[in-house]
């Protein structure tokens, strides 16, 4: 598999675990353990996981993030629409959340994986001139 289809293929793989962590439960993680609900005010999350030292969540919604923004900026070199695109799969993710329990819809995670996107995106761009051979073997 080489060119195009494999570079979509490495994009659909990145999304598997985007939706193995945030529609699934993961007691281990504390994901999806206690009732849900909805969290509108932006970087409320942020700033209360990093004061209490908890990194999990924020460095874990950015980088679940860079992969997938990795791979759709190798299909597509627009800055801004990749960057839409991350944040519009996110809220697509933060809807699907509303209606599954013990899920927390929240803008600070629409924030944190668009971040993580624009990183893959950035990531991408300064390594595309090395990795243009390996990628095409794809």
């Amino acid at each position: 598999m080489t060119g195009t289809s494999g570079k979509k293929l490495a994009l659909l793989l990145s999304i598997v675990p985007i939706l193995y962590f945030t529609i699934f439960p993961h007691a281990t993680l504390g994901i999806g353990v206690r009732e849900g609900g909805v969290k509108v005010h932006a970087f409320t999350s942020i700033q209360f996981e990093l004061s209490k030292g908890f990194f999990i969540n924020t460095v874990g919604n950015v980088v679940l993030f860079v992969p997938f923004g990795f791979f759709l900026s190798i299909l597509n070199r627009d800055f801004l629409k990749t960057a839409a695109i991350g944040a519009l799969f996110s809220i697509m993710i933060e809807i699907i959340q509303l209606w599954l329990p013990n899920r927390w819809t929240d803008i600070d995670d629409v924030i944190l994986n668009t971040l993580g996107t624009i990183i893959g995106y950035l990531f991408a761009s300064f390594y595309l001139l090395n990795l243009k051979s390996f990628i095409n073997r794809i």
